[in-house]
């Protein structure tokens, strides 16, 4: 009998009280409209801080620059008239204008951005995580060092690339020299166990290993042991 489809699971229950949408980033909205749109760069920096996006910032800095504008102007509107009026109408119905613009604006500027970091349930979306981020960084700047030192060769050793131990400052996102790291660093940074480190260590000591191919006839390695170390060995 063939097995049903796989049915993904529902999406998760968006908030529902005033003080769930509120923590879900409903705050976003609030702190724009209550401020009279002069902290409403503020939604924008968290949003930025959240997602690393550099148009979120270019906004933040816009609508900073937009609050402190609107803290000048309010600040040289003369106060009320003991009949109610202002004291000069046209800078208040310039302020009122202003500040009603920077609102309508940022709130429309806002929502997509408090989708995209709060996932519409609390959940920062996994394109937006910062440990994906950061772990799609590191597999980049290894594909770049390998193109690297592909071109200079001699750069592995004076970089130290490979060689998180001897502390020379490159990032080279997270590869391992399995021709002259100790086994203990190999197994930190590839994550396999100590018995297949200490295996590579002790091949090598016959001639250096000079492709992937060549270590995995010589020594047995996991499924995952080997999948690390595709990721991140040099040679």
């Amino acid at each position: 009998m063939t097995p049903p489809p796989y049915l993904p699971a529902p999406p998760p229950r968006g908030p529902s009280t005033s003080g769930e949408r509120f923590r879900a980033g409903g705050w976003y909205l609030v702190l724009a409209i209550a401020s009279a749109g002069i902290f409403a760069a503020v939604p924008f920096w968290h949003a930025a801080t959240r997602l690393g996006r550099r148009d979120v910032r270019t906004l933040a800095l816009t609508y900073t620059a937009a609050g402190i504008y609107l803290v000048v102007l309010f600040s040289l509107m003369p106060p009320q008239q003991p009949d109610g009026t202002s004291g000069n109408p046209t800078l208040s119905t310039i302020g009122g204008l202003s500040a009603l613009f920077v609102i309508v604006m940022a709130c429309i500027q806002l929502r997509p951005l408090r989708r995209a970091v709060y996932g519409g349930g609390g959940v920062v979306p996994v394109h937006a995580d910062p440990l994906v981020a950061r772990a799609l960084a590191a597999r980049a700047r290894r594909e770049e060092t390998r193109r690297l030192i592909e071109a200079n060769p001699g750069l592995q050793r004076e970089l130290g690339i490979g060689r998180p131990d001897l502390g020379r400052g490159y990032d080279d996102g997270g590869l391992i020299d399995v021709n002259t790291a100790p086994a203990e660093v190999i197994a930190r940074v590839t994550g396999i166990d100590a018995v297949a480190a200490e295996a590579i260590v002790q091949r090598r000591a016959i001639g250096p290993w000079y492709d992937m191919a060549e270590l995995v006839v010589r020594v047995p390695l996991t499924a995952s042991a080997l999948e690390s170390l595709q990721e991140r060995a040099v040679f």
